[in-house]
This record gives C-alpha cells, sequence and structure tokens, in this order.
C-alpha cells in the first residue's frame, strides 16, 4: 500500500530529473562549435590609460604566460621624470611576491618587498631594485587592492559571496569566486639626492601619487571576464 502511494511521486521527480536533463543536453547541442584560433584571449586592456599630470607616449601589449591571459605596458613623461606602468590580467591567486620572482626583472629581490596599506585603495607593496623603484599590488574587480594570497582570497570571500551574485552564478554567467586580478607594476628611477634614503622616499611619493588614480580608473574600467 505504501509503496502504491509513493509510485506516482516517483515517477514525477523522475520524468522532472529526465526533463533537466534533456534540456541541459539540447542546449549544449545547439552552442555554436568554438574554433581554437576564435578562442584565443584578446587584450581586452585599453590601450590609452589617463594619469592626471602624465603624458602618455606609447603602449604596447605584453605577452601571455601560466597565470596571465594578456597585459599591457605604458609609458609616460613628467618633464624630465618618467613611469612605466605594467598591467597584466592574472586568474591565479593573488600572490603578488610570486610574480614578481616569475615574471618581473626584480627577482630575487622581491625578499625586500615592504607591504603598505592606504585607505583610498588598499595594500600595496613597495621596493628599489637597480636605480629603480618599483609599487605593486593586485587590482582587484571589487573591493581593495591586496598584494598576499591570504590578502586576495579573504577579500575574494568578502566581495564575491554576495546575494546579488548567486543568480549570475547560477545562470553560468560569473564565477562564484572571481580571481581575476590586474596585477600592477609601476616603476620609476630613483632620482638623485642628499642620501639613498631621501632618493627612495622621493620616488616612491612619485609612485603612490600615481597609484590613486591607476587604481581608481582601472576599478571603473575593470575588463569583462
Amino acid at each position: 500500500m505504501l509503496n502504491s502511494t509513493w509510485q506516482p511521486v516517483r515517477i514525477s521527480l523522475i520524468a522532472i530529473t529526465a526533463g533537466a536533463a534533456l534540456l541541459v543536453l539540447g542546449k549544449l547541442l545547439t552552442l555554436p562549435k568554438v574554433d581554437k584560433a576564435a578562442a584565443q584571449a584578446v587584450n581586452t586592456l585599453q590601450p590609452a590609460v589617463p594619469l592626471p599630470g602624465w603624458q602618455l607616449l606609447d603602449n604596447s601589449e605584453l605577452k601571455a604566460n601560466k597565470d596571465s591571459r594578456f597585459g599591457r605596458s605604458y609609458r609616460f613623461q613628467q618633464g624630465d621624470s618618467s613611469l612605466n606602468a605594467e598591467v597584466h590580467y592574472m586568474t591565479s591567486d593573488g600572490n603578488v611576491s610570486r610574480y614578481l620572482f616569475v615574471y618581473s626583472p626584480v627577482r630575487t629581490a622581491n625578499a625586500n618587498l615592504k607591504v603598505k596599506y592606504q585607505p583610498e585603495t588598499g595594500y600595496y607593496g613597495v621596493l628599489s631594485h637597480k636605480g629603480q623603484a618599483y609599487l605593486t599590488a593586485c587590482v582587484n574587480p571589487r573591493g581593495q587592492s591586496t598584494v598576499t594570497e591570504q590578502q586576495f582570497t579573504q577579500s575574494r570571500y568578502t566581495y564575491d559571496l554576495k546575494p546579488n551574485r548567486i543568480l549570475p552564478w547560477v545562470l553560468g554567467q560569473e564565477s562564484l569566486i572571481d580571481r581575476r586580478c590586474l596585477w600592477t607594476l609601476l616603476s620609476t628611477p630613483v632620482p638623485a639626492s642628499t642620501t639613498p634614503e631621501a632618493s627612495e622616499a622621493a620616488a616612491y611619493k612619485t609612485l603612490e601619487t600615481a597609484w590613486l588614480s591607476w587604481h581608481q580608473w582601472w576599478q571603473a574600467n575593470y575588463p569583462p571576464s
């Protein structure tokens, strides 16, 4: 008697499951085939980025690597001062120190990276190496900038796990945990001054001032996933 009572329910559940499976299969079969050449990542980083007080001289594309789908470098001038900027579109762990070691001329000097914080942008790191001062961080799609893997992961949990992101995730439009990072590496020559400490401080001040506008612009113009 009990079996006969539950029989219609079982049949309904089986029908619903089969219908859902057929719906998904039908959707997959109707999707257009993706050509491998067309599937290559297109560099969506803007070729012209405004930086108040600086003149953009040129830009060039950077090669893809294991962590980065594409990137772009920019060269700026302000009087006799120069500033270079690299942006790598990363989908990785947000470990800036590792990025420096693997993908930059800084290499082992990344051990001297000093992590700093400012409320307007978030965490960033500075160091000097062979006459150049560097500022580096991850510009994240949501939340403040980060430097360490722990900061990056905490930021993702804080800003990605929101109710308004559940539906796009269910529909397959977005990843629930957005692991994109615009890894930025700003650099400028260390100027001649009375002491090495004063020279570094002046270079860092230049980079930190540029970083405020740089971070603000990229968060407002973040490339699509």
